[in-house]
């Protein structure tokens, strides 16, 4: 996956989309899925995800409420740290609904992750917008709060790291999951950093 280097969140859709397109777990369809995921040195990445879906089911409100029960999208990040070792093992989770709740983490595992902070939360600056046809989250991930994280990370053209997005929505009458990267596991989980996604900043504009 090739991420272009943008001049500011206003080119962000002028970048070429990746699709959620993997089925997984028995699930015979979705509604089509989408994002755009751009860079600016320096700043950090800015991500929209669109989903072509009517009515999507949004019960949730609050920032850490568990999203992935309604319909959502989810965007997971790994990052080398230049030290490597330990901290590389981490990695991070946006999951978010229509009406912008935003869950986010890191951890090196599915369990004890850890929750970004009030201000952390903030600088994600995570809103929704549902129009008749479909709905879409943007946000934006700040490299200070990447390098709080991993520590200096250096990242421009060529910088490589991993990723994974995602559709879900574990409520029975909806269940459904799918995800950009193949997961090639029995178990259902997004949370296998095993299965990300390469992705290498462009060496061009």
């Amino acid at each position: 996956m090739i991420v272009e280097v943008i001049g500011s969140k206003k080119e962000l859709e002028d970048v070429e989309p990746f699709y959620v397109e993997q089925l997984l777990w028995g699930t015979q369809s979705i509604p089509k899925t989408y994002g755009y995921l751009g860079f600016v040195p320096k700043e950090g990445f800015y991500l929209k995800m669109v989903c072509e879906e009517k009515e999507p089911l949004r019960t949730y409100e609050n920032v850490l409420d568990p999203v992935y029960r309604d319909s959502a999208m989810e965007a997971f990040f790994q990052f080398e740290t230049e030290r490597g070792g330990r901290g590389s093992a981490v990695y991070l989770n946006f999951e978010v609904n229509a009406n912008g709740a935003l869950l986010a983490a890191y951890g090196s595992g599915r369990t004890y992750r850890t929750f970004f902070t009030k201000e952390e939360l903030e600088a994600f600056d995570c809103n929704a917008a549902v129009e008749e046809e479909r709905w879409n989250f943007q946000l934006h991930i700040p490299l200070k709060i990447l390098e709080e994280i991993y520590g200096p990370l250096n990242l421009g053209r060529g910088s490589r790291f991993s990723c994974n997005f995602y559709k879900i929505s574990e409520a029975k009458e909806i269940e459904h999951y799918a995800s950009c990267f193949p997961i090639h596991s029995e178990i259902p989980s997004f949370h296998m950093p095993e299965y990300f996604g390469e992705a290498v900043i462009a060496e061009t504009i």
